[in-house]
């Protein structure tokens, strides 16, 4: 899955997919600091929050964030500077629905 995304979004640099409970279940980097920060990025917004998380969007100056949560998985993705974040923002979303209809959570 991280694969495909890989190949929609060819200036993504890091992504990383989460269960509910916070688990690391895939990562395109194997770096352990990567995935650390992966999980307490996706912590720190939902603790922001009144509400369930649905999705986050962060640009700096040499990058952008994205966090998706759809059907019990979180994606967390960091981009190149500039992209279209609407786009990529889709194509995180039915990455995460492909997961979701492949583990049967659809």
């Amino acid at each position: 899955m991280l694969e495909t995304l890989a190949g929609l979004e060819p200036e993504l640099r890091a992504a990383a997919v989460l269960s509910d409970s916070g688990e690391m279940l895939a990562s395109t980097v194997e770096d352990e600091g990567w995935k650390r920060s992966a999980v307490e990025f996706a912590d720190a917004l939902a603790a922001a929050g009144d509400g369930d998380l649905d999705s986050s969007h962060v640009a700096t100056e040499q990058a952008e964030v994205f966090l998706v949560r759809e059907a019990g998985f979180s994606l967390v993705a960091v981009t190149a500077r500039f992209v279209l974040a609407s786009l990529t923002s889709f194509d995180i979303r039915m990455s995460l629905r492909d997961l979701a209809a492949e583990a049967g959570n659809a």
